[in-house]
């Protein structure tokens, strides 16, 4: 589709995408490559399987256009080597979108490392984890990829309501306190992408935020209706109502947007 030549389609736009095999991560993985998009995810060695999986579902030549690299987005090295090899390939790097981040969900609350949680009992460890992932990560993301950009490159990081607001801790069920680790570090990545939108805008590359709300998952339906009673659109996000912003921020539909924050939360922060 086009806007007074503006195209919001990706053709042969080489696309970063981190935590590309998490809930959001796999559906991007389809809008990008759907727009044309030469895609490069990068998540933990451990879903080196669920990657194979995955491409069998593309047409053979849409598979081609999706490389994996198993990856830790905290080693700066490690990153460093994706980085020199996708320059060696490609010659370029087009979009990063930061998505990979540590988020104790309450859907996975059986999975949770400090059970129950406190805050008055928070073990160390715990909050420096998320800190180094969803932070310290995506600014090292940022650093060794984007600084690699040309004019027109753009770089989305995904943020959070929690990173706007505080959690209600209300809406979730007894015996589940969410942590605020994850908040924070959100909070954080919506700075540094202030801070990059003016330090890199006079080499005309973008640094924008988009502040998601929580994804209807599977939760238990009291959750879900307390957490949709909190938004004007009195529901919780669907995967598809997150590719539209993503696609028209990796595009060059929208070459006048830097240092925004993108509210997509059904209202949520907005009351």
């Amino acid at each position: 589709m086009a806007i007074k030549g503006l195209r919001f389609n990706l053709d042969k736009k080489v696309v970063i995408l981190t935590g590309g095999l998490g809930l959001i991560g796999k559906d991007l993985i389809t809008t990008l490559t759907d727009e044309g998009a030469i895609l490069v995810v990068l998540d933990l060695p451990q879903k080196q399987q669920a990657i194979s999986i995955l491409r069998s579902s593309f047409p053979a030549d849409t598979a081609t256009r999706i490389t994996y690299f198993s990856v830790d987005i905290t080693d700066k090295n490690a990153l460093t080597t994706v980085k020199d090899i996708l320059l060696s390939k490609y010659k370029s790097i087009d979009v990063l979108i930061n998505n990979a981040a540590l988020n104790p969900k309450v859907e996975e609350a059986n999975k949770l490392i400090q059970k129950p949680f406190s805050f008055e009992t928070m073990r160390l460890d715990q909050w420096n984890k998320e800190l180094e992932v969803n932070l310290t990560g995506t600014m090292l993301c940022c650093q060794v990829f984007g600084s690699e950009m040309k004019s027109g490159g753009s770089i989305i990081n995904i943020a959070s309501i929690y990173g706007v607001v505080a959690p209600d801790q209300s809406i979730y069920p007894k015996d589940f306190v969410k942590p605020p680790a994850y908040g924070v570090s959100k909070a954080g990545v919506i700075n540094l992408t202030k801070y990059l939108a003016e330090y890199w805008g006079n080499k005309n590359v973008r640094v924008n935020a988009v502040v998601f709300g929580g994804i209807e998952n599977h939760q238990n339906i009291n959750f879900i209706k307390k957490y949709s009673a909190k938004t004007p659109l009195r529901r919780m996000a669907q995967l598809s109502d997150y590719e539209g912003v993503i696609v028209f921020l990796a595009s060059a539909a929208s070459a006048y947007a830097t240092g925004a924050i993108f509210s997509i939360d059904g209202g949520w922060t907005a009351i």
